[in-house]
């Protein structure tokens, strides 16, 4: 910091010294001149010669420093090569100042600072007074190690490109200890994701420079760029890109994806319904917001849209028959009020949506594997190709009766009944579906991240267990601690989560 005090003695010294010379000689003090006011003397504590100093790496240098007339900056800054075998500064911005109280006239300083320029030959340090007069040391630099390749490309951007079609790119590769490798690969910048298998171009192990030329089809519509990159014989690498402005040509058809999605059955016939418990691919409008998990209170209280399907708790129809396909499980929206679902009670919410059709198949690890849907659900985007990866679903999910329009947890699994019980939906189960409205049909797949934990429901035959007792026998379970009713087996399962992502064709 700059010490107020000392410019003060030092404006007072130069006043009085030049009335004493105006007095007595009539003549102005002459500042320049070094042998009265020499300039100050720097010297370098640490080496003052490295043979190599890595590139982008930090490098310290200490030096101390003396002035009769005191320090007013001192600082170190990178160096390089100019004519004469003079050195010059290769840019203020990259000063490393060592900060002063006041105006020393002796100083120890060490400074740190990065070799981030290719042309660094030097390290400077420098030293100005109050006079301004400078003086530079420099520790020279015999090489720099670490400098990654120059890559020029041709061209640099494009404008627009067709979906598929091949563009041939021409450049240029230089090191100075030695290409080692040089590749491209079409990709998606941000977030990066390499989107080919990488080409590789040959390059001798003699090489410092490569003229080089590839083609590359631009065969995905997430694409942004071409990388190129190239490594020196150290391992070190520079990218370069080809920016991709546009893509043409890109066929209709999108998907949609849903992530972290959590369902939950609701209570037979409730004043107040609270469980997210219907899911719409296209979303429901609900006071301004657009909904794709909706409650029975979103619904009736939306300005219209349509629902797919819901997740319900089966156990009996609306005459509270019990049935044999008892326990969580998926319906298609236009069956809620259909006997077996047992939501009849729920038809007055629905009034101002459509309910839409679906139909559900589970899928068998042998097609999970063929259409590599642990990939799929992995990279998926919204683009054609994902789109087209559902497509084949259309020969797979063909089923038209209306038990296809509801798939549950457990099959056969009422303890009323004789049935066999079969557990088809567990953690990681995939389940197609295909959508109908309006006369269209798209197709996708349901994953079920997290199923329901139906265990407390089961008696020994992994069964669930029923209620066979009034009020609850011939009431509805409108929500949880009614006064009287048995809160056992199925009635359990009211509320519980089930947590899913799905993908869709739109």
């Amino acid at each position: 910091m700059v010490n107020i005090k000392n410019i003060i003695y030092i404006l007072l010294a130069m006043i009085l010294t030049g009335i004493t010379a105006c007095n007595d000689d009539k003549e102005a003090i002459d500042y320049t001149d070094d042998s009265v006011y020499p300039p100050p003397v720097v010297t370098i504590t640490s080496p003052t010669s490295l043979s190599g100093a890595e590139f982008k790496k930090e490098q310290t240098v200490t030096a101390s420093f003396e002035s009769t007339n005191g320090l007013r900056d001192v600082y170190a800054t990178l160096l390089k090569k100019a004519e004469n075998d003079t050195y010059e500064e290769i840019d203020k911005s990259l000063r490393v100042y060592q900060s002063l109280d006041g105006f020393p006239n002796e100083l120890d300083a060490s400074f740190t600072i990065n070799v981030s320029d290719k042309l660094t030959a030097a390290i400077g340090v420098f030293a100005t007074d109050i006079y301004t007069k400078t003086i530079m040391q420099q520790v020279t630099i015999g090489y720099l190690v670490g400098i990654p390749p120059v890559i020029t490309l041709e061209p640099s951007e494009i404008a627009q490109v067709d979906l598929n079609q091949s563009l041939t790119i021409k450049g240029t590769a230089s090191s100075g200890t030695g290409l080692s490798s040089i590749s491209y690969t079409l990709i998606q910048k941000s977030p990066y994701l390499e989107l080919s298998t990488s080409g590789n171009i040959a390059v001798s192990p003699s090489e410092k420079e490569k003229e080089f030329s590839f083609s590359i089809v631009i065969n995905d519509e997430r694409a942004d760029a071409i990388s190129v990159v190239a490594t020196d014989k150290d391992g070190y690498k520079e990218t370069a890109y080809v920016e991709i402005k546009s893509i043409t040509g890109v066929p209709e058809g999108k998907a949609a994806i849903f992530d972290n999605i959590e369902l939950a059955p609701e209570w037979e016939s409730p004043d107040n319904p609270t469980q997210p418990y219907l899911f719409s691919f296209d979303g429901v409008t609900v006071g301004g917001q657009l909904k794709n998990i909706l409650t029975l209170q979103d619904a009736v209280n939306s300005s219209g849209g349509s629902i797919d399907f819901a997740f319900v708790n089966f156990w009996r129809n609306s005459g509270f028959v019990p049935i044999a396909n008892r326990g969580p499980g998926f319906a298609s929206a236009d069956r809620i009020s259909s006997g077996t679902v047992g939501r009849q009670v729920d038809v007055p919410w629905l009034s101002v949506i459509t309910n839409n059709a679906v139909f559900f198949k589970i899928i068998p690890s042998e097609i999970v594997s063929a259409m590599k849907l642990e990939e799929l659900f992995e990279t998926a985007t919204g683009n054609w190709e994902t789109y087209q990866a559902l497509e084949p679903l259309s020969s797979f999910v063909t089923g038209t009766a209306t038990g296809d329009k509801q798939c549950l947890q457990r099959t056969g699994a009422s303890a009323d009944r004789t049935d066999d019980v079969n557990l088809q939906i567990v953690d990681g189960t995939y389940i197609a579906i295909r959508r109908e409205y309006a006369s269209i049909k798209k197709y996708g797949i349901i994953k079920v991240v997290k199923a329901v934990d139906d265990t407390p429901a089961l008696n020994n035959q992994n069964k669930i267990v029923g209620v066979s007792t009034d009020p609850g026998k011939s009431a509805y379970y409108k929500g949880p601690n009614q006064a009287g009713f048995d809160y056992i087996g199925v009635t359990k399962l009211y509320g519980q989560k089930c947590k899913l992502k799905i993908i869709v064709q739109k």
